[in-house]
């Protein structure tokens, strides 16, 4: 990880603000949830480089599936200029996983940036999700 950063567990809710960035860039739900939704039941984690200043925001969520457990990033938001924080902050984040028992890390996004960093680190596209809004039967 780069010289400098730490990672913290937070609350979920204070980190909200910086993972709002997140759900404005890549909202992989078609507008039916907020960012505090997905987050729910999640643990927050908050990095901050070597002057304390928080730079990036995650959540996890470990879910069990009958072949697998599996950790979620459910949100993750942030930036520090001159760093890569995926390529920085996933081996943290597997790390992470493989302490409480998941055999994968899952991560859902629709930023093509993003899939392709992750893909470069190994991840493997396992599906694609399509949405259409009815009219008038968006609610």
């Amino acid at each position: 990880m780069e010289k400098g950063l730490t990672v913290a567990p937070r609350a979920v809710g204070q980190l909200l603000p910086m993972l709002a960035r997140a759900q404005e860039r890549g909202d992989t739900t078609g507008g039916t949830a907020t960012v505090g939704d997905l987050c729910q039941g999640g643990q927050g984690y908050e990095v901050s480089d070597s002057a304390g200043r928080p730079v990036m925001a995650y959540v996890l969520a470990i879910r069990d599936h009958a072949a697998a457990r599996v950790c979620w990033v459910q949100a993750a938001g942030g930036a520090m200029r001159g760093v890569d924080l995926t390529r920085e902050l996933l081996p943290t984040i597997e790390r992470q996983a493989k302490g409480q028992g998941a055999g994968q890390v899952a991560i859902t996004t629709k930023r093509r940036g993003l899939i392709k960093k992750l893909r470069a680190q190994g991840y493997q596209i396992t599906g694609v999700t399509l949405r259409k809004v009815l009219d008038g039967l968006d609610t």
